[in-house]
């Protein structure tokens, strides 16, 4: 199984980047063969196949309720925000829910002043939490899971992301919601998507913010990637107007994507099995933080986000935290 992803960067074709203000995208072909069919969580719940609920009528935090009312499984990926109920969250990892089932999601909540029913249903907003949030999520999962906790983050840890991502835009909101920053800049957000287009063939992506490669994303067929390309693409849109401050030079991203690569092949990867079907997938390096779904030998869905601040950046190396945060 470890193989196999390494495979899959191996053979991993990269396309011409493309670029909008601070923000650019290079597309990924070949690289995953296709899996099974599923439904994402948007088809899913746009076709009432899919109920997400409280685990109870008091509900807990860090727990929803899945239920997969059809046949064909559902994947729902890491960073996909739900809404609703007594507060909005966000997945914790990627889940493939066999049909016919239910099971306990772990979350995190991304609506801090808010602890009472609107709905008791959620539903999807088509958003994703920013690459920096995710990328926070998935180092919390990994301790989680080698400390025997499951996929469990730190809600302050995630609180805290969001609070200083919403001070440093000048986002309020009465209940500290993850949705707001989303709202508050749709035009700019809808300026960067408009200017990306997924490209024939095209499986995955690899972006880049202010100059530095930011995160990969990867899918098993492009019909695949199509059901979450303009999320993902929004989510990366505000990071870069977050970071628009910090604005460099874009020349030379092809060779430093493709440098990228060759060191992800070189990261740690750890599989185990998964809360619905299939294996849950780790990259686990000093400079990187990734995850995924493996399933039946084909790699659903994989991600990874370069961690490492420009000041620690190791000589020679493509990995670069893409946004220093600033100071309030």
């Amino acid at each position: 199984m470890l193989a196999r992803v390494k495979d899959i960067l191996l053979n991993i074709e990269m396309g011409v980047g493309v670029t909008h203000q601070n923000l650019w995208m290079v597309p990924l072909y070949g690289g995953a063969t296709p899996g099974l069919e599923y439904f994402s969580i948007d088809e899913a719940i746009g076709h009432h196949l899919l109920e997400v609920t409280e685990v109870s009528e008091s509900g807990d935090v860090p727990n929803l309720k899945v239920s997969n009312k059809g046949e064909r499984p559902i994947l729902i990926l890491a960073g996909e925000e739900l809404v609703g109920a007594k507060q909005n969250r966000l997945v914790n990892a990627t889940f493939l829910i066999a049909g016919l089932t239910s099971i306990v999601m772990p979350v995190s909540c991304v609506e801090q002043g808010r602890w009472h029913y609107r709905g008791k249903e959620f539903q999807s907003e088509r958003r994703m939490s920013s690459p920096q949030l995710r990328s926070k999520v998935e180092q919390n999962v990994k301790y989680a899971i080698r400390e025997g906790r499951g996929f469990r983050a730190n809600q302050g840890e995630v609180w805290n992301e969001i609070s200083n991502k919403m001070a440093r835009m000048k986002v309020q909101s009465p209940t500290m919601a993850m949705a707001a920053m989303y709202d508050s800049y749709n035009d700019q957000l809808r300026g960067y998507t408009e200017s990306f287009k997924q490209a024939e063939r095209q499986q995955g992506l690899i972006m880049a913010i202010n100059g530095q490669v930011a995160g990969l994303e990867l899918f098993d067929s492009p019909g695949s990637l199509s059901k979450y390309f303009e999320k993902l693409l929004v989510s990366y849109a505000l990071d870069a107007i977050d970071l628009k401050e910090g604005m460099q030079p874009t020349n030379q991203l092809e060779a430093r994507a493709r440098t990228w690569i060759a060191e992800l092949m070189e990261v740690p990867v750890r599989t185990r099995p998964s809360l619905g079907l299939g294996y849950d997938i780790r990259l686990e390096g000093e400079q990187t933080t990734g995850s995924g779904l493996l399933y039946e030998n084909s790699v659903l869905y994989l991600s990874a986000f370069a961690l490492v601040e420009p000041s620690e950046r190791r000589e020679g190396s493509a990995f670069a935290r893409y946004g220093l945060r600033r100071r309030l």
